[in-house]
């Protein structure tokens, strides 16, 4: 990759934020992880290649990551291999390629689980003194939920927080107030139908959502699989409550399902409100073409307001079968050093920090976050980790796509669709158990 003249600037301008913060840490004399953290003294270390597996998230960033890794460790080496065709972690794995470190999406854990790919990171928490305390609340206690024996496994390393968009010339347009943080879906359910209407011709609609994500969220807190029984748990009164809810803005008058919500709100911009995952590097589009929005906490379910949502977030790992765990682990507190974590929030990633230092430059290196109400992406907070499973995506899928949306297009009633999805998840259980 070539290095532009200035680099920074061109990392910033053209939504890098790991190229940016690779300079960054090589212009400020390397950044790092403070000592507290336990780091070794670079002096006098053996070069060393570690083989870098990516999947999902850092797929897009692996140059970014491989020149932030360089100015940190002059002695470490990345080589990265993406996942894509013919580059799965199976298709690795039966190249006879050990990974000394991964980096996957919180849907492929149970993946990674049974591959034998995830190692008890306990020891080097202790050895190379990470301080645990600096990690969001909710992070630690939702990482040892994912093993039985309450093992460090994963590294989370940013949050996925979700918020409630809103287009401000919609709701200019129609004289209705705008959204406010601390709203109730029921709340939301009023102001949409206040807001979906037709004006000149054009169809606006009051509020859609990411079907998957506010599934993957879980604000009630519901099991998908029973962890004894190995058998879906979607079909009872509470996940009837949470679908009746969440289906019953697409039985508004004029906000019928109709279109991708993120087409809608960004290049269509007849869409008021919208929820799922951010995409701030698209916004900057949307403004030159006329887009006035800004954003509000995610809504939560009545009487349930001190509730949070399940932590869905990428993480990095170190397989066993790593020779070189000690360097990895020393690049995963590097990438989790306060003083990385704070350029990353400059450019919009939620850091998995709670330091208020770097909470508070969160988008600050945007222009386009600027004067948007940006503490409602920290009012997303973590709640107590249900038992995982790992048919807990199967779960999840099924009732995305065999009940939600089915009920929110009309095709079935809730009963149904809970019933039928609980169904069809059973035996995609009992397929993968032969």
């Amino acid at each position: 990759m070539k290095i532009r003249t200035n680099p920074v600037k061109a990392a910033v301008a053209y939504g890098t934020p790991l190229l940016f913060l690779a300079m960054c840490t090589s212009a400020c004399g390397g950044g790092g992880a403070p000592a507290d953290q336990g780091a070794v003294p670079q002096t006098q270390q053996q070069p060393v290649t570690l083989t870098f597996f990516t999947e999902g998230n850092s797929v897009v960033l692996a140059e970014q990551i491989e020149q932030l890794v360089k100015e940190k460790f002059p002695h470490i080496t990345l080589k990265t291999i993406k996942h894509g065709k013919g580059t799965t972690i199976e298709d690795t794995l039966n190249a006879g390629i050990t990974p000394d470190l991964i980096s996957y999406s919180l849907g492929g854990l149970w993946k990674v689980k049974e591959l034998q790919l995830a190692s008890d990171l306990t020891p080097f928490l202790q050895k190379y003194k990470f301080d645990q305390n600096r990690l969001a609340n909710g992070v630690v206690d939702t990482v040892k939920s994912y093993s039985d024996k309450g093992e460090f496994l994963v590294m989370p390393f940013e949050l996925n927080n979700n918020v409630l968009f809103y287009n401000k010339n919609i709701f200019n347009k129609f004289g209705v107030p705008f959204p406010k943080d601390g709203m109730t879906w029921e709340e939301v359910n009023e102001l949409a139908k206040k807001v979906s209407r037709t004006d000149n011709g054009v169809q606006y609609k009051g509020f859609q959502y990411n079907g998957l994500n506010i599934v993957y969220k879980n604000q009630m807190g519901l099991t998908f699989v029973d962890p004894k029984t190995m058998k879906s748990t979607v079909n009872n009164d509470q996940w009837k409550k949470w679908m009746e809810t969440m289906s019953s803005f697409y039985r508004i008058s004029g906000n019928e399902v109709s279109g991708d919500e993120k087409d809608n709100f960004l290049k269509n911009q007849t869409l008021a409100m919208r929820t799922g995952p951010n995409f701030l590097t698209e916004l900057p589009a949307a403004v030159e073409k006329g887009l006035d929005w800004d954003v509000v906490a995610l809504p939560k379910f009545a009487g349930m307001e001190s509730a949070g949502s399940q932590m869905n977030a990428p993480y990095y790992t170190i397989p066993p079968t790593s020779n070189n765990k000690d360097q990895s682990f020393q690049v995963i507190a590097f990438l989790l050093s306060d003083e990385v974590q704070t350029v990353m929030a400059k450019q919009g990633r939620i850091p998995i920090v709670k330091s208020e230092q770097v909470v508070q430059a969160f988008g600050s290196g945007l222009d386009v976050l600027k004067g948007k109400n940006l503490s409602a992406f920290f009012k997303d907070n973590i709640a107590k980790s249900i038992p995982p499973t790992k048919f807990d995506g199967i779960a999840k899928e099924g009732l995305t796509s065999i009940g939600l949306a089915q009920v929110n297009t009309g095709v079935k009633d809730v009963n149904t669709a809970l019933r039928e999805a609980e169904e069809q998840i059973n035996i995609k259980i009992a397929e993968q158990n032969k």
